[in-house]
């Protein structure tokens, strides 16, 4: 399977780099999202809003992390979607699963190098904050950074994997992902902490994946927290992922066989 996935890695990685300036477009972008945000920390100021308090103070090192994170799962959610729409326009689809290439294996290998460069755009975020703007995080915890990235992926990828069911039977449109979008980027405390929110919109936020995320992140890159003392936030992720994937998986399968029952697999 491992080859497998390498064989799909590689075959996006040639797409894309055969287009060279959407590739390096989509590096560039970084940039503008990064300056925004920082002339508006410096109109907000540093160290002058108590909400910050928890998270050293100010305002760039804390929406830098937010921003980076929230890009990373808007494509982790789209990624599934868009390539089973791809594959649908490009009449690969059908081709592809009378292969030896099992579901799964089409599924997540075709949605790899969207999680590959979009880790890449992560570490991207965090230097030019670093190099740049003179932002400092601690880096003590890398290895509980990776497994709470790695926890985002998961739980990421239910929702998307659900969303690419729904572009199996209905073709187009997207609400799924629409939805969990736009519910994070307002409940999920990218662009301000959750703190400024009443109660009752916090209890809510609590059931948002993104909201764990950024929290034991923040955590750990601004004050080098250890892991310990954020057991709920993991707990929290892991269930989204340990629950979410596998049903995921499983409504998608039955999205497969229905759409070849009625013999739409490959209309779009």
């Amino acid at each position: 399977m491992i080859r497998k996935l390498w064989a799909f890695l590689h075959r996006d990685l040639y797409n894309e780099m055969s287009y060279k300036l959407s590739f390096v477009l989509q590096i560039l972008g970084v940039l503008p999202a990064i300056l925004l945000f920082y002339f508006l920390s410096v109109m907000i100021g540093a160290g002058n809003v108590a909400a910050l308090g928890q998270y050293g103070g100010e305002y760039f090192p804390f929406v830098l992390i937010g921003i980076a994170i929230q890009n990373y799962q808007t494509f982790a959610l789209m990624s599934f979607s868009s390539m089973m729409r791809e594959a649908q326009l490009s009449g690969t689809l059908e081709a592809i699963l009378v292969t030896p290439v099992g579901t799964s294996t089409f599924l997540f290998g075709s949605a790899i190098y969207s999680f590959v460069l979009n880790s890449f755009r992560i570490v991207l975020y965090l230097f030019l904050g670093v190099m740049l703007f003179d932002v400092r995080y601690d880096w003590s915890q890398l290895p509980v950074i990776v497994i709470i990235l790695l926890l985002t992926i998961a739980a990421s990828a239910g929702i998307g994997i659900l969303s690419a069911s729904f572009i199996i039977l209905f073709k187009k449109g997207d609400p799924l992902n629409w939805a969990f979008n736009m519910v994070s980027w307002l409940l999920g405390g990218v662009y301000y902490p959750l703190s400024v929110m009443p109660d009752w919109l916090q209890a809510v936020s609590n059931l948002i994946p993104i909201t764990h995320s950024l929290e034991v992140l923040r955590q750990c890159l601004i004050h080098g927290a250890s892991i310990r003392t954020m057991t709920t936030h993991v707990w929290a992720l892991a269930l989204w992922a340990l629950i979410g994937l596998p049903c995921s998986i499983t409504v998608f399968m039955m999205a497969m066989t229905r759409a070849r029952q009625q013999g739409t697999l490959g209309h779009y």
